[in-house]
C-alpha cells in the first residue's frame, strides 16, 4: 500500500512497521534494533561494465578495495551474531568478481557460521574456474544480472559487455550447480524498462521469463526489479518519478550498506555515502546500528516524514507490496 498525506495515521504507520518486522521474521522492530539481519559488504568499488542505468561515472572511486583488515574486523564481528544475521551480500556498487579473493571470503564467512552468503553479479567474469572455487567455498545464492535475451539490447544497456560470453557463463554455472551443490538457489534478475501497458513489452517480458524455465529449480527465483533514479542522484530515459511516498521503507530496520572504505550508508541507493551514518573502521556495526543518525532517519520513517529526506522522497524500490502489484514476475529479496 502506498499511502497520501490524507491516508496517513499512526495506525497505519504502526501497521506498516509491523509488516516490516514480518518481513525480517522478528516480532516487532523494535527486536531489529538488536543488530542488521541483512548486510550488504562492497569488497571492490569498480566495474567492467558501463550500465546504461548505473551512476559508475560518479562513484567516489578512492577506496577501490576494501582492505584485509576491514574485512576480517567485519567478519569477526558477524561472527558473534551468526545466528541472528539472515543474509550477507559481497556487494553493493561494482563487479564482485573483480575481487580476486571473493572465494576466500565467502568461505570465511561460512566458517563464521553465516547462514547465507551471496553477492549479484553481471557475469561477464565468472569463468568456469572461478564458480567452482566459489560453490566449493559455500556459495549459497547468486544473483545473475541480465535483463533481455536479445544480444543486441543486451549490448546497448551493458555496454562493455559480450552477451554471448556472458549467456556462457551463466548456462555453465547452472551444470555446475547442478553437479555440485544442486540446493543453491540462483536468481536471474534483469532491470526493467518495459512498459507492461503495451502488448510487445508484455511478450518480450514473458518470452525472456520463459528463456530460464528449463534452468530453474523450484527454489530459483527468475524476477525483474524496476528502474530507479539512485534516490534523485540520476535522470534515467524511460524512468517515471513516483508521488511521494509516507509510509516507512524497510532498510533502516532491516539492512546494514557497508562501503569499500568503511562508510556506512543508509541505502544501496547512496552510492558515495553522502549520509553515512557511521564508520566500521573506527566504531563496531553495533555501535552504528544504534547511533543517533540511524535512528534520526527512522524516525523520520515511522512519522510519515521520509520525504524530508531528499534519498527516500518518491522511492518504492524496496516496497515489496508495490513492485509485486506492478511487474507481475517481480520476486525481490526481503532485503
Amino acid at each position: 500500500m502506498i499511502y497520501s498525506q490524507k491516508d496517513i495515521t499512526q495506525k497505519n504507520l504502526s501497521k506498516e512497521l509491523d509488516l516490516i518486522a514480518k518481513r525480517s521474521d522478528c516480532s516487532n522492530v523494535n527486536d531489529m534494533l538488536y543488530f542488521p539481519k541483512y548486510f550488504q559488504i562492497e569488497t571492490v568499488r569498480k566495474c567492467n561494465a558501463n550500465c546504461i542505468f548505473c551512476p559508475k561515472d560518479k562513484w567516489d572511486n578512492s577506496v577501490p578495495y576494501m582492505s584485509d583488515k576491514l574485512f576480517e574486523k567485519i567478519a569477526e564481528e558477524l561472527k558473534a551474531y551468526s545466528d541472528w544475521i539472515t543474509v550477507v551480500d559481497l556487494q553493493r556498487n561494482g563487479e564482485p568478481l573483480l575481487d580476486k579473493n571473493l572465494p576466500e571470503k565467502v568461505l570465511r564467512l561460512k566458517k563464521s557460521g553465516i547462514k547465507c552468503v551471496n553477492f549479484s553479479t553481471n557475469a561477464s567474469l565468472l569463468s568456469e574456474k572461478l564458480a567452482k572455487r566459489l560453490l566449493d567455498a559455500g556459495l549459497d545464492e547468486i544473483m545473475l544480472s541480465i535483463d533481455t535475451i536479445n544480444k543486441e539490447k543486451y549490448e546497448t544497456m551493458r555496454v562493455g559487455l559480450n552477451f554471448d560470453k556472458v549467456m556462457n557463463n551463466i548456462l555453465t554455472f547452472f551444470d555446475l550447480r547442478e553437479k555440485m551443490k544442486p540446493d543453491m538457489i540462483i536468481r536471474i534478475r534483469g532491470v526493467s524498462f518495459f512498459d507492461l501497458n503495451t502488448p510487445e513489452d508484455r511478450n518480450a517480458l514473458k518470452e525472456w521469463e520463459n528463456f530460464w524455465e528449463p534452468y530453474r529449480k523450484p527454489h530459483d527465483r527468475i524476477y525483474m526489479k524496476r528502474a530507479h533514479n539512485w534516490g534523485n542522484q540520476k535522470n534515467i530515459d524511460g524512468y517515471q518519478k513516483n508521488p511521494d511516498v509516507f509510509h516507512p521503507c524497510i532498510l533502516p530496520w532491516s539492512t546494514m550498506h557497508i562501503m569499500s572504505k568503511g562508510l556506512v550508508t543508509i541505502c544501496p541507493h547512496d552510492y558515495n555515502g553522502k549520509m553515512n551514518i557511521g564508520d566500521v573502521n573506527t566504531n563496531t556495526m553495533k555501535e552504528v546500528w544504534n547511533d543517533k543518525k540511524i535512528n534520526n532517519i527512522r524516525n523520520l520513517h515511522k512519522t510519515g516524514k521520509r520525504n524530508d529526506i531528499p534519498l527516500c522522497k518518491q522511492c518504492v524500490t524496496f516496497d515489496l507490496d508495490y513492485n509485486m502489484e506492478n511487474l507481475d514476475i517481480m520476486d525481490e529479496n526481503k532485503s
